[in-house]
C-alpha cells in the first residue's frame, strides 16, 4: 500500500511540473499578437495539459509526479475507456472551472446552474479528501469515481514499521542532543569514581608538602606542572587543571590518593643556595 504522503506529494509535483511546462511554453508565444494570449490562454493551457496527461498516463500508466516518486496506476484497472474519462474529468473539468471563474463572456457562462455544479464538485472533492485521510486509497474524486488504485513500482517498499522506527530514533537523537549539554557528566564521573574508590580516613591521612622534581608531572594532565598547586597531599597539579575541575565539581579530590581538601594551595618552591665559607 502506498503511503498517503506519497500520494499527496505526487499531486503537488504534478502541479509544479504543469506550471513550469506551461510557463515555458507561454514564453514562446509572447512574441505573437497579444490578442492570441488574451483570448486563447485557457485553450492553450487545455492543450498543454492534455499533451502532458497523454504522454504520461497513457504511455507510462502514471503521471510525471507519480513517476518521480515510484508509483503508478494499476495497469489492470486503467482501461482505454477509463483513460478517456480520466483526461475528461481532470483536464476538461479544470478548463470548465477556469471558464466559469473567468470574468469574460463565453458560451460556458451561459449554461444554467453551471456554478452550482462546480460548487457541488468542490464539496465532493472535500468529502473525498476526508475519506482519503481515513482510508488512504483515492486522493482525488476522479480516481474514486473511476476506481483507480495506485501501487509502488519500486522493488523495496518502505513499511510503516521501518518509518516508525526511524521517526522514534530521530526523536530520541534530538532529545539526546538537547539534554546531554544540560548534564554535568564530569561531576557524574567523579561521583562514580568516589563510589568505586574508598577515600582514606582523615585520621589516617598525613599532611605532606609536595616536592618538585625535574620529572614531576601534573596528576591530571600528566604534563609538566604550570603554576603548581596541591591539596595537602604529595601530588602536584597545574593551577588551570585543578581550577577547571573544581569549577565542574566542588568536591573534586586528588585522582591519585583520593584525598579531598577544600582549599587549593600553591606549591612553594624553595631554592637552596649553598654558601661556602
Amino acid at each position: 500500500m502506498v503511503p498517503r504522503v506519497t500520494l499527496l506529494d505526487s499531486h503537488v509535483l504534478d502541479d509544479h511540473i504543469s506550471k513550469i511546462f506551461i510557463g515555458q511554453t507561454l514564453k514562446v508565444f509572447q512574441y505573437l499578437p497579444s490578442w492570441i494570449l488574451n483570448n486563447c490562454e485557457l485553450e492553450i493551457n487545455l492543450v498543454l495539459k492534455f499533451l502532458m496527461t497523454y504522454y504520461s498516463v497513457t504511455k507510462s500508466k502514471a503521471t510525471f509526479g507519480q513517476q518521480m516518486l515510484g508509483i503508478r496506476f494499476k495497469p489492470d484497472q486503467l482501461t482505454d475507456t477509463k483513460l478517456v474519462l480520466f483526461q475528461l474529468f481532470t483536464v476538461g473539468a479544470e478548463y470548465i472551472q477556469s471558464k466559469v471563474e473567468s470574468p469574460s463572456n463565453n458560451f460556458i457562462n451561459n449554461i444554467s446552474n453551471l456554478q452550482l455544479i462546480v460548487d457541488v464538485l468542490k464539496a465532493g472533492s472535500f468529502l473525498n479528501f476526508l475519506l482519503f485521510l481515513q482510508q488512504g486509497k483515492y486522493p482525488t474524486l476522479t480516481q474514486r469515481f473511476l476506481s483507480l488504485s495506485q501501487e509502488s513500482t519500486r522493488k523495496r517498499n518502505i513499511e510503516y514499521t521501518y518509518m516508525t522506527r526511524e521517526l522514534l530514533w530521530h526523536g530520541f537523537s534530538e532529545l539526546l542532543l538537547f539534554t546531554l549539554p544540560l548534564i554535568n557528566y564530569q561531576s557524574l564521573k567523579h561521583k562514580i569514581s568516589r563510589v568505586m574508590h574508598f577515600a582514606p580516613r582523615k585520621e589516617d591521612f598525613k599532611e605532606r608538602q609536595p616536592l618538585m622534581f625535574p620529572v614531576s608531572v601534573c596528576s591530571i594532565c600528566r604534563e609538566r606542572p604550570v603554576l603548581p598547586h596541591h591539596l595537602k597531599c604529595s601530588h602536584v597539579f597545574c593551577y588551570y587543571c585543578i581550577s577547571s575541575k573544581r569549577m565542574v565539581d566542588e568536591k573534586f579530590e586528588c585522582p591519585e590518593c583520593h584525598h579531598f581538601e577544600q582549599n587549593v594551595i600553591p606549591v612553594i618552591l624553595i631554592n637552596k643556595v649553598n654558601i661556602s665559607s
